[in-house]
């Protein structure tokens, strides 16, 4: 099983190298994923830094349509895995991740997957904030964009990421993955992530 973890990113300089030296560094055979970073129109150090990883088999793209979804779009349209993983630039995952992901999708049914956040928020402590940014999957078993797969074959077949959707697009394509399959929302496959709620997310994914 062959997974593909897109990344995009606007001006993530300060964070940015956490989130790929967790990836570089997964604990999944190297020949069976690849790191996919879409730089979108970012404006400090983002590009600069990503490219230091290439070294490590990070491929770096650019997109230059201003956006979240467009860099989700442009990521997906480079990838060659089975399986579509998607993560922020300032989120960091854990070391087993990615072999959570493939034990879920062993099951033939399930053509979308995601898991919680722990949140290192920069503002209100972390017990707030991640329930608020958790409780639509636990109770609905949806997941956040920077932690959520699906199927390669799965995205082709239901139309993609929506490019006039710029915010929740995440939800909005696991709602439609929902309609021909099974969605699994893994309880203990955490990704952190290290921005504040509302200092980082609304505005991270309007941006990009």
């Amino acid at each position: 099983m062959v997974f593909s973890i897109i990344v995009p990113a606007f001006n993530e300089e300060k964070l940015l190298s956490g989130c790929l030296d967790s990836l570089v560094s997964l604990d999944y055979n190297k020949n069976k994923f690849e790191i996919i970073l879409v730089n979108n129109n970012s404006s400090d150090r983002t590009k600069e830094i990503a490219l230091k990883y290439s070294r490590r088999g990070v491929k770096v793209f650019d997109e230059p349509k201003q956006g979240n979804v467009f860099a989700l779009i442009k990521g997906c349209a480079e990838a060659h895995g089975e399986i579509l993983v998607f993560t922020d630039a300032d989120t960091k995952a854990p070391k087993n991740w990615l072999k959570k992901y493939e034990k879920v999708y062993r099951d033939k049914k399930v053509v979308c997957a995601g898991g919680p956040g722990k949140l290192r928020p920069v503002i209100f402590g972390s017990v707030l904030p991640e329930l608020i940014i958790n409780w639509g999957g636990w109770l609905t078993g949806f997941a956040s964009c920077f932690n959520l797969s699906i199927r390669e074959s799965v995205y082709e077949k239901i139309g993609g990421f929506n490019p006039k959707i710029n915010f929740h697009q995440d939800v909005y394509l696991a709602l439609r993955a929902k309609k021909i399959g099974k969605f699994k929302f893994l309880t203990d496959n955490y990704s952190e992530r290290r921005r504040g709620l509302f200092l980082g997310f609304a505005f991270k994914h309007a941006q990009a």
